[in-house]
């Protein structure tokens, strides 16, 4: 993930069509935009997408079943994107998927 100054790693720990959560300990802010990339594990298209911050979860309201980090909007999904990426959604739990 970068931003208009910093570049970090966050893991997604839930993610939809719509958009994605990063659980981070970076300090963003809501309406932060951010370049983030991602693969669906078993795919070779990476996707290198434009999002919004729209909420977010600092350090001290975080715990165990609640993660620091933000919920981002993904911007500008292509038509295949979204069906790659509602094609992983269905045949995997949205909260956490390892590989």
């Amino acid at each position: 993930v970068a931003s208009s100054h910093r570049l970090f790693v966050g893991l997604t720990s839930n993610i939809s069509a719509g958009g994605l959560f990063i659980a981070t300990e970076e300090p963003l802010k809501k309406g932060d935009s951010l370049d983030v990339r991602f693969k669906i594990p078993g795919t070779d298209h990476v996707f290198a997408k434009k999002a919004t911050v729209c909420w977010t979860r600092p350090i001290e309201g975080a715990n165990e079943d609640a993660r620091a980090g933000a919920g981002c909007k993904l911007e500008s999904l292509s038509d295949d994107e979204a069906k790659l990426l509602n094609a992983f959604l269905q045949t995997h739990d949205a909260i956490f998927y390892d590989v």
